[in-house]
């Protein structure tokens, strides 16, 4: 049985959600580095002790920012978990999610791109934390890969595969008024699973 939230509370976590969510579009737009609290905090009509309120730190924002990141594989996780047999269904079900994500947080699929290309020449804990992130999704769709058709190249064809993906989020941002997202998503099917 829960324990109801008082207006307090669920305030807090709101603000604390919205700070996160304003993060994760900055990270993903400026980068970490060039991202201050300040941008923060003026993005949400806040002031940097209202945002130091709820977090110590930027690294401590960058921390949760990271984790909430992580999640946001668990649907394709859960999708790729079920007992596939065909690989374009599979792939067709993955580019729904993928669909649903990016009418909804488009943030969320590039900031972890943004993010991993930022840190990558500086090993540390947000790098391992943001590979662990994505192996999470390769080893689910090596999985699935594997229950379609044993291939050695299998892994490194569901790293490709999620590279992919957020280059298509990426270039529908880019090309908002050129190209629909729904003529990127035909083509990256199309190219994945035609020689399938």
């Amino acid at each position: 049985m829960s324990v109801p939230i008082n207006k307090k509370e669920a305030k807090r976590i709101a603000t604390k959600r919205l700070i996160l969510e304003t993060a994760t579009h900055l990270f993903a737009r400026l980068g970490y580095h060039k991202t201050t609290i300040q941008d923060i905090a003026y993005h949400i009509g806040m002031t940097t002790g209202a945002v130091f309120h709820h977090y110590n730190s930027k690294p401590d924002i960058l921390k949760e920012v990271v984790e909430e990141l992580d999640h946001s594989f668990d649907q394709y996780i859960e999708y790729l978990s079920q007992d596939h047999t065909d690989y374009k269904k599979m792939v067709s079900g993955m580019m729904d999610i993928f669909m649903g994500r990016f009418q909804d947080h488009p943030d969320t699929i590039i900031a972890l791109a943004s993010l991993a290309a930022e840190f990558s020449g500086i090993r540390g804990p947000v790098i391992i934390k943001i590979q662990a992130a994505y192996d999470k999704f390769v080893d689910a769709f090596e999985d699935a890969l594997n229950r379609v058709s044993q291939n050695k190249t299998n892994r490194a064809a569901a790293v490709c595969f999620i590279s992919g993906l957020q280059g298509v989020a990426l270039q529908a941002l880019v090309r908002d008024d050129e190209m629909d997202i729904d003529d990127l998503v035909a083509g990256f099917i199309s190219l994945v699973s035609e020689n399938r």
